[in-house]
């Protein structure tokens, strides 16, 4: 049999190249962030089946980036975030208003773990306004979250972070973090679970200055051509 004339041979590889670069984004969604795997388990998870916040991926690999050892964090929204977060932070203090789901995410959070079921929702901001302590990071991603945010503006730490996520849906609520001075940065993109993208959006102290986890930031995503000393 006679080889393909020249045309035909890079007419096919012309073509070829395409469906490369889609299957190669299929598999580092799908298989790289563990999307797939969230989809059907209706959790949120990582390629490693590892619990992460149901955040956006461009705030998770954002996240991932950051030494959180001797923070401590907030949480307006318990889950699969509170886990990811009592195996990053020094300690987690968070709050949800649902007794089953609180029940489910308590047995696997560590010593360092506080987890609080308040079901009225007009105390569930009050957990934090009545703690005497400051926090580094503030994650509003619950309930009433107009006066959560109203608190947490009080509660965070010179240099801190607070995190609101479904900032799209909630800009009322990004609108409140802003006016208090605070440095916004939206990360828009897929997340867990669902097939649509949505922002998930850090408001920062203008005195951050949280050390990265390693020698240099920013360090490859998943996914990258270059993920040597990625850590996850």
């Amino acid at each position: 049999m006679n080889a393909p004339p020249s045309w035909l041979r890079r007419t096919y590889r012309g073509a070829a190249r395409p469906w490369r670069a889609l299957l190669s984004a299929w598999r580092i969604l799908h298989r790289g962030y563990g999307h797939t795997r969230s989809v059907f388990r209706q959790e949120a998870v990582d390629g490693d089946n590892r619990e992460i916040p149901w955040f956006t991926y461009p705030a998770l690999e954002y996240l991932r980036q950051l030494d959180f050892s001797a923070k401590a964090v907030f949480e307006f929204g318990a889950g699969n975030s509170t886990v990811f977060w009592s195996r990053r932070a020094a300690r987690v203090v968070s709050v949800d208003h649902s007794p089953a789901w609180c029940e489910r995410i308590r047995s696997r959070l560590g010593a360092n773990a506080e987890l609080h079921l308040v079901e009225n929702p007009e105390n569930y901001p009050r957990l934090l306004t009545e703690r005497s302590e400051l926090f580094d990071v503030i994650v509003v991603d619950g309930i009433e979250r107009p006066a959560c945010c109203a608190e947490a503006v009080k509660k965070l730490r010179p240099g801190g972070l607070i995190i609101l996520d479904n900032s799209d849906r909630d800009f009322h609520c990004a609108a409140v973090l802003r006016e208090a001075g605070l440095l916004e940065v939206d990360m828009s993109g897929f997340g867990p679970i669902v097939g649509f993208t949505w922002t998930t959006s850090f408001f920062f102290h203008r005195e951050f200055d949280f050390p990265p986890r390693q020698s240099h930031q920013p360090a490859p995503g998943i996914g990258s051509l270059n993920p040597t000393g990625a850590k996850r």
